[in-house]
Order: structure tokens, then C-alpha cells, then sequence
């Protein structure tokens, strides 16, 4: 299995509890929507649409509204809560739709996901018409990353496979490379950040406990031994607490944005 099959297959198992998992969801679809600005009967597709972040913000303006994602459960999702979206199985890599048929395509947190992002990226131009707006976002730098080190190191110990390389929770795809590539021309991009506090540090092991069996589904993580389970929420309590009183605990959510328009004929 590729890692893009991995990463569809983990919104495939978890889609009836993303928003739960990821809250800070709606507010990305909200943002990247609003840094696109489609007019009233723009012709938008959802690539990658998930549980429909954008396509809700889309909707509320007026869009005529097309969404798509790889995940089966993610589909079904959205064709129950939006009834009037045309809503398919869609592989970013080979959009299923004529050429010039859109004013605007969005990806939220999709391009760096994928195993050919150019071949995705060089998709969205066909389908896009002369001038048509491509807007997308990946994960943005962390600069409070330190002050959760303490956390980074309790994983590696006790759940050693689900630490990656620390990349300071950015992308190491070239969006800018990539969208010049591909034809694109006025190229901005915007970082956003979105502040999620936690109030205590039981609320914080609160909020871990209640996606870790999401994790263990998924085949992320296994169930730790009793003792082993013990001695972490040990640490993780106390790594907490020191967090608490050192300026609270707060997760830093970071996004960037990327809009570009299609070349004109």
C-alpha cells in the first residue's frame, strides 16, 4: 500500500468522527474559501473534499458546487449532508471531468498527500478555465513546536512508529515549483493560524484518550500493555502540568495558502 493509500484509507476508517478528531477543520475550509473569494454561481470543485469544510463555506456564497475525495466513507458522508452537491469517487491524479468546466478548484490539505502532486496539479489546470482560480493549502510552520517536546519524546518512547522525521510540521512539497510548473501565474499565499487552548491538562489527556482508539482502528498505534499504559499517563500528566503552568496548553494550528489563477487563452 502507498502512503497515499495509507493516508486515504485513515480518512476512509475515520470519517464519521473527522470533524470530532480535527475541529479545526471548519475553520481551514472557512479560511481557504474565503482567501479563493468566488463570486455567486462560481462553478467550484472540492478536490479531497472530506466532510465538506469548503464545500459548506462554498455553498454559503452562492457556488454551484462539485466535490469529490478518495475515501469511500468521506463520499457517502457528504452525499448524505449535502444532498443538491454533485458529489463522486475522485482521484486527484485523474480528474474525471472535461477541460475549461471550472471557475475554481479548491484542495484542502491534499497536494502534500499525494504521489504525484505535478500530475494532480497539471489535472487542476486542464479543468480549470482560462483565468480560473486554483486555491489550496498544506500545513503551515509550527513556531511553538518546542513547547511540545515533551510530548514528541513521550511518543517516540512508547509509540515509536508514529513519529515521523521532524520537519517543523511543514510540507516538503514545492507548491510554488509545482503551480509555476504547471502554467500558473499570479501566485499569493497567506499562513494562518488558529489557537486551540486547552484548559487543563485532564482535558488534554481527556481529548488524546478519545482519539486513540481511532489510532489503534487505523492500525496507527497498538494498545500499550497495562503497565506500560500506566506509566504513560503517568509522564503524559506530569508532562502536562509542567505545560499548564509554564503558559498553558494550546495547540498552534498552522496553514498555508496558495492561490493562483489558470493562464488566459
Amino acid at each position: 500500500m502507498t502512503q497515499t493509500e495509507q493516508s486515504w484509507q485513515w480518512y476512509d476508517d475515520n470519517a464519521g468522527i473527522y470533524e470530532e478528531l480535527d475541529p479545526a477543520t471548519l475553520e481551514f475550509g472557512r479560511q481557504l474559501l474565503d482567501y479563493a473569494d468566488p463570486v455567486p454561481g462560481a462553478r467550484l470543485l472540492d478536490v479531497g473534499a472530506g466532510r465538506g469544510a469548503v464545500v459548506r463555506a462554498a455553498l454559503a456564497r452562492g457556488c454551484l458546487v462539485t466535490a469529490g475525495d478518495a475515501a469511500p466513507g468521506m463520499v457517502a458522508r457528504l452525499r448524505a449532508d449535502f444532498p443538491t452537491v454533485a458529489v463522486s469517487m475522485l482521484d486527484a491524479h485523474r480528474l474525471d471531468f472535461p477541460d475549461a468546466c471550472f471557475d475554481m478548484v479548491t484542495a484542502g490539505f491534499v497536494i502534500d498527500l499525494l504521489s504525484d502532486p505535478a500530475v494532480a496539479v497539471a489535472e487542476v489546470r486542464r479543468v480549470l478555465r482560462p483565468g480560473g482560480v486554483f486555491a489550496l493549502s498544506v500545513p503551515g510552520p509550527l513556531p511553538h513546536r518546542g513547547r511540545w517536546q515533551w510530548l514528541v519524546d513521550l511518543a517516540q518512547e512508547f509509540f515509536p512508529a508514529t513519529v515521523a522525521e521532524d520537519r517543523d510540521g511543514q510540507t516538503d512539497v514545492d507548491v510554488t515549483g509545482l503551480l509555476a510548473a504547471a502554467g500558473f501565474t499570479g501566485l499569493t499565499h497567506r499562513d494562518f493560524e488558529h489557537p486551540e487552548p486547552v484548559s487543563d491538562p485532564a482535558a488534554l489527556w481527556d481529548l488524546f484518550a478519545s482519539r486513540l482508539p481511532a489510532a489503534v482502528s487505523s492500525g496507527s498505534v497498538e494498545w500499550l500493555p497495562p503497565d506500560r499504559a500506566a506509566e504513560f499517563h503517568r509522564r503524559f500528566l506530569a508532562g502536562a502540568e509542567q505545560m499548564h503552568a509554564n503558559g498553558g496548553i494550546a495547540f498552534d494550528r498552522h496553514l498555508t495558502m496558495y492561490r493562483a489563477l489558470a493562464p488566459a487563452a
